[in-house]
Formats: structure tokens, C-alpha cells, sequence
């Protein structure tokens, strides 16, 4: 029997938020979707299968959101502009494990989604 994963979001926008919705469930998943930094912490206790973060919000900070994923033992994907090669490069920086720019990822998130989980899972067998 396979486990629908929890994927944890930190979407601030609406329409990002209902695209990224749709991919969850097309994976047969559960999303757990925030809006705050604080939130979306609180919510790594729970040991989602990914986090998923939107690097077009320049308010968030990556530095430390992907040193907590890090620590939480749970895999970031995180995708933004394709122009903002700086918060690309931040986020590898900070250890997210899957950056995409955001025309990639919005085209079709579950795939996206799909390809980290499996990745991940592959790491960990």
C-alpha cells in the first residue's frame, strides 16, 4: 500500500497556491500550505515528505528555511523566476535540494514533485 505524501507549502499567493493544490493531488497527496515562515517551521515537525518554497517572494528568507529543512531531514523544492539568478543561487546555497525556475515548475508541478519525492526516497533506500 503506498502512503499519500504530506507536501509542505510556503505560498503566500493564491493562484501559485491552487496550481501547486492541483500537482498535490494529482500525486495523490495531502498539502499542507502556509503562508508565514513561522507557520511553515512549526509544520517541519510534522515530517512532510517535501517542502515546497516560492523564491519569487523575496521576503522569505531561504538561508534559514533551508538550513531548518536540513536539520527536519526533509527535501526542498524550491522554484522562482528564471531572471533571479541570486535567489537561485541563495537557495542552492542553503541546501535546497531541487530549484526550478518558475515557468518549469508551474508547467507541471506534480511531475516536479514526483521526481523530488522519488529522488529523496532513492537517497534514503
Amino acid at each position: 500500500m503506498t502512503v499519500s505524501p504530506v507536501i509542505l507549502a510556503l505560498i503566500p499567493e493564491l493562484i501559485t497556491y491552487v496550481r501547486v493544490e492541483s500537482g498535490v493531488q494529482r500525486l495523490g497527496g495531502h498539502l499542507r500550505a502556509v503562508e508565514t515562515e513561522e507557520a511553515f517551521l512549526q509544520q517541519l515537525a510534522s515530517a512532510p515528505a517535501l517542502a515546497v518554497i516560492d523564491l519569487g517572494e523575496q521576503w522569505i528568507d531561504i538561508m534559514s528555511l533551508g538550513e531548518a529543512c536540513r536539520e527536519a531531514g526533509v527535501p526542498v523544492l524550491a522554484f522562482g523566476p528564471h531572471t533571479d539568478l541570486g535567489r537561485r543561487r541563495d537557495a542552492l546555497r542553503a541546501g535546497v535540494d531541487f530549484v526550478y525556475p518558475r515557468s518549469k515548475f508551474m508547467a507541471d508541478p506534480a511531475d516536479c514533485m514526483r521526481g523530488a519525492i522519488s529522488s529523496t526516497r532513492a537517497k534514503t533506500t
